[in-house]
């Protein structure tokens, strides 16, 4: 079994994530993640994380989002997460604005370690006691040191 700690680096964390929009949220995430290669990069899955965001809401439900998208320029899945002071709208299904957002990126080529980790980030929306300890986390430190023992299964 793999642990969020797989893909999610402490400097990927950002508390607080200070935006206002969805648009500015996605954009602070994705300069935390560390993709190998150069800016150009970076505005290349913003864009692509965007129009994924455009094609419907990546808000989960009970104040988490997930947007992501996927690249053929990313070789291995990403992770980076926020904590923002102030409630964002991500037009999310149950109409709550977000607090916790998780951006992910994974390879063009394995959309199963995507759709894996989707799928513990939807899980942990239904765990009432972690989510409200995500949610009162005072550090980027505490929150990824929540975050990294969250199992996941991307494959062997």
């Amino acid at each position: 079994m793999k642990l969020l700690s797989a893909v999610l680096r402490p400097e990927a964390v950002l508390v607080p994530l200070n935006a206002a929009t969805r648009e500015a949220a996605i954009g602070a995430l994705v300069e935390r993640l560390e993709i190998p290669g150069m800016a150009q990069d970076r505005e290349r899955l913003k864009s692509a994380v965007l129009k994924r965001e455009a094609a419907g809401s990546t808000g989960l439900g009970r104040g988490v989002a997930a947007p992501h998208a996927r690249s053929s320029r990313i070789t291995a899945p990403l992770l980076s997460v926020g904590l923002a002071p102030e409630p964002i709208d991500f037009r999310s299904a149950d109409g709550q604005p977000v607090t916790l957002v998780f951006l992910v990126a994974a390879p063009e080529a394995d959309p199963a370690a995507h759709l894996k980790i989707l799928a513990a980030l939807s899980r942990l929306t239904n765990e009432k006691r972690l989510l409200n300890r995500l949610n009162k986390a005072a550090s980027a430190r505490e929150l990824y040191e929540l975050l990294a023992e969250v199992p996941f299964d991307a494959g062997p």
